[in-house]
Parts: C-alpha cells; sequence; structure tokens
C-alpha cells in the first residue's frame, strides 16, 4: 500500500473541514432557548424543596396576550423553555408572596439565554 501524498492528505483535511463546517450549518434551527434558576430573598436552596417553594414563569410576545409559553420551577427552582422563536418577549416571575418580576428580553437565533432571578418577599 502506498502511503498518501502530502497533497492527497491535504485535500482529505480541507474536505474533511468543510464537511463539518456543512454539518454546523445544518445544525443551526433558527429557534432559541430560555432556561434559568429563581430563588427567593428568605429560602435557601434546600428550603425551596422542603416547602417546595415554586414560581410560574411566563414568556409573551410584548404585542400578543394569546400566545403565551408557560412553565413551573421544578423541586430545585430552575425551569426552561426549550424551543422558542426569536424576536423580543417580556419575562414574568410570579409566585405567592412574593413581588413579581418582569423584565423586556431579546431572544437571538440559536441562543440559549440564562437567567438567574431573586424574587422579593412581598412589604405587606
Amino acid at each position: 500500500m502506498h502511503p498518501l501524498t502530502k497533497k492527497t492528505q491535504l485535500t482529505i483535511k480541507l474536505f474533511v473541514a468543510l464537511l463539518i463546517c456543512a454539518m454546523v450549518a445544518l445544525a443551526q434551527s433558527g429557534r432559541s432557548g430560555m432556561r434559568g434558576y429563581v430563588a427567593f430573598e428568605d429560602l435557601s436552596y434546600n428550603d425551596v424543596a422542603e416547602r417546595k417553594a415554586h414560581a410560574r414563569i411566563e414568556l409573551r410576545r410584548p404585542t400578543d396576550d394569546k400566545n403565551v409559553l408557560t412553565t413551573e420551577t421544578n423541586e430545585h427552582g430552575s425551569y426552561d423553555f426549550h424551543s422558542v422563536s426569536p424576536g423580543e418577549y417580556v419575562l414574568r416571575i410570579t409566585s405567592p408572596g412574593y413581588r413579581v418580576y418582569q423584565t423586556e428580553i431579546y431572544l437571538p437565533s440559536d441562543f440559549i439565554c440564562n437567567l438567574a432571578v431573586m424574587l422579593k418577599k412581598e412589604k405587606h
């Protein structure tokens, strides 16, 4: 068996590099994601699970109140929206006894947004 010439080796390496670039380009979905963590100012990480404290997370377009994505935090305070169209959103996080957290965000295409928020107790 003959060893490959340097020119053939270079051609193979270039072909493999182009193949990898094409696979990465095809892997881009045009979708976004949003995940995060909600903490409570008066609860430790362990207290969240023990007290079964949860928050409701809403993700909506600023001009569309009908199509709202919603989820709740799990026993560790985490949440996840797996596949979201890119664009502008209003993020709203609520939990009984805590002040509402609301902000506007922009999710670019093929981007996962990670956000940690601490909810403050309501003042009585």
